[in-house]
């Protein structure tokens, strides 16, 4: 069905909600040039599939409230305007701290199978998904509901065989995640999820991972596996290692094997190999992932270098990835980056008098610098550097993000496709960023410098806040010493008795059973109860208590934050 036609797909990179607020951008610009009805697949990656999923189940809707024939641009505008006002509201409710806020949700991640993982996506679908495709529902949205069935087309409508001839596609979306057990590509589609085949000569030569065959539909599996849910899906997509614990489907497979899924973004942080594999021609790539920064004396410290290490092997995946693409002669592509129009320097080495051999060089020239898309070099590299996070982001990083992309695609998508890009065709409210990008004043730029913080961010953006927050704390903690210094300085000088020692060591020894277990078989009858004690100690009553003061963060700090990153805030360039 695919030979000698259009196919065209697009890949939304990983790289948290910056990630999600450029490709924001890029689809605003896609609908205004009519593109988004071309799409036939969506492949998707981290922050990619939280924001392509909430996209999807919007298209989802129209497409099944519209016949083929009476659907037009404005429709798909319509969508994205809708997106931008509600998912910059969902974002700056600080989803990520949102997963600690609640204490029974906290004491039940003491059991194996609910983690922070699965607590987050259930937020995405209470906040972005089930409002979108039902409103009011309490149970979730489960990716088997994701088949779109159009508005007057054939009951047995499915889009790999009969998009063919519609005038708006019905798009497949792909949530790519990684399958810590194997370490291979896993998907949640619509119609079956699992680890996609490679059946060439050369993999089956080269991979010699056991390979988890991928049912053909939800139909096939296990009953309890067959309600997964979109949250989740899009949470395993989004699953950064070392922040979020893996997102785990027990009673899938033989053998008492538990799929470990962590962030797609690990095996292919672009989404393009979803594409290829759907025999795509023409390819939109949306990259906003954190690409590996030069450094001049990088640290040798251990820790430094391991992860140094993996941004190294991290950029060589990115790299051969989009080589592999571009230099394919059938396809059409057109990509975009957070440094594209940016130049890199070639240094010369120093020669045998002690001075540099030539002048500083400038190489990898863009075809397009950025000010030619009107924005400011000093603006793009920051753009580029803002944190890849789950957390709250403000007007003017979002409005950034998403205006940046905009200004990029519409040259790129035109010279890729050889078609004009048209005068802006709807009242974004990221539109009220481009004096700063194209001018940017040293206030604007000084709050990009805080984007790519994680911590202490409104700290840095007020030191009336700074000097507030240090006079509480300091009188906090002269309380808490008044009050109770006698009781502390006694606890302190006291002796610790044999027992006490004992039942430290013992608590401590629990957290070394889970690993020293898979060593010392005799050891694994304890391996369950001493993982629970764990999980109950560090998942779930440290966060439980600590929800007080993530509460204290959200209502004070947090909006602080929102506050002081307003637009209207920043003095006109």
């Amino acid at each position: 069905m695919d030979a000698g036609r259009e196919k065209w797909g697009l890949a939304l990179s990983g790289g948290g909600f910056r990630a999600s607020f450029f490709h924001l951008g890029m689809l605003a610009r896609l609908a205004e040039m009519g593109l988004l009805r071309r799409a036939e697949v969506i492949s998707t990656v981290s922050g990619g599939s939280i924001l392509g999923a909430l996209y999807y189940v919007h298209v989802k809707r129209l497409l099944e409230e519209k016949a083929d024939g009476e659907i037009t641009d404005a429709d798909y505008l319509q969508i994205l305007l809708r997106i931008e006002r509600e998912f910059l509201a969902a974002v700056q409710g600080n989803i990520r701290m949102r997963t600690f806020l609640n204490p029974m949700k906290n004491i039940r991640m003491a059991f194996a199978n609910y983690s922070r993982s699965d607590r987050i996506g259930e937020l995405y679908d209470e906040l972005l998904y089930r409002p979108v495709l039902a409103p009011g529902r309490e149970a979730p949205i489960e990716m088997r509901e994701l088949f779109i069935h159009p508005k007057g087309d054939r009951t047995d409508f499915y889009p790999r065989d009969h998009n063919p001839g519609r005038n708006a596609k019905a798009p497949i979306l792909i949530l790519n995640a990684t399958t810590l057990n194997t370490g291979h590509n896993w998907r949640f589609e619509a119609s079956r999820m699992g680890e996609p085949p490679r059946g060439s000569r050369t993999a089956q030569e080269v991979d010699k991972n056991m390979r988890l065959r991928r049912p053909p539909s939800y139909n096939d599996i296990t009953p309890r596996q067959q309600n997964i849910e979109l949250g989740l899906g899009v949470a395993a997509s989004a699953c950064v290692p070392g922040i979020f614990a893996p997102l785990a489907i027990s009673g899938l497979y033989d053998r008492e094997i538990r799929v470990q899924l962590v962030d797609g973004g690990v095996h292919d942080n672009q989404g393009i190999q979803g594409l290829v594999d759907e025999k795509c021609t023409h390819f939109i790539v949306s990259d906003a992932s954190g690409q590996m920064l030069d450094e001049m004396d990088p640290p040798a410290g251990v820790l430094s270098v391991l992860m140094r290490s993996n941004d190294i092997l991290m950029d060589r995946v990115r790299e051969e990835e989009l080589f592999s693409l571009f230099e394919a002669s059938d396809r059409s592509v057109a990509f975009v980056h957070l440094r594209k129009g940016l130049s890199a320097e070639a240094i010369a080495w120093v020669d045998k008098d002690g001075k540099p051999a030539a002048p500083p060089k400038t190489e990898r020239v863009p075809g397009i610098p950025s000010g030619q898309f009107s924005v400011d070099p000093r603006v793009q590299d920051r753009l580029s550097k803002i944190r890849t996070d789950l957390d709250s982001f403000t007007e003017i990083e979002a409005c950034s993000l998403m205006l940046d992309g905009y200004l990029m695609s519409g040259p790129e998508l035109s010279a890729a496709f050889s078609m004009p890009t048209p005068a802006t065709s709807a009242r974004w409210r990221f539109l009220g960023m481009r004096p700063w990008l194209s001018t940017p004043t040293a206030a604007y730029l000084k709050h990009l410098e805080v984007a790519k913080e994680r911590l202490i961010k409104v700290f840095r953006l007020s030191w009336p806040i700074t000097l507030v927050t240090a006079l509480a704390v300091f009188l906090i903690v002269w309380g808490i010493w008044y009050w109770l210094g006698a009781s502390i300085r006694e606890g302190w000088e006291s002796s610790i008795s044999v027992k006490k020692l004992m039942v430290g060591t013992l608590v401590a020894a629990m957290g070394f059973i889970p690993r020293a277990s898979r060593t010392f078989k005799l050891l694994a009858f304890l391996r369950s109860p001493s993982e629970f004690a764990v999980r109950l100690l560090l998942r779930g009553l440290v966060p439980a208590i600590g929800s007080v003061f993530v509460g204290i963060h959200l209502l004070i700090f947090d909006r602080l934050f929102l506050r002081l990153g307003e637009i209207r805030r920043l003095r006109s360039p």
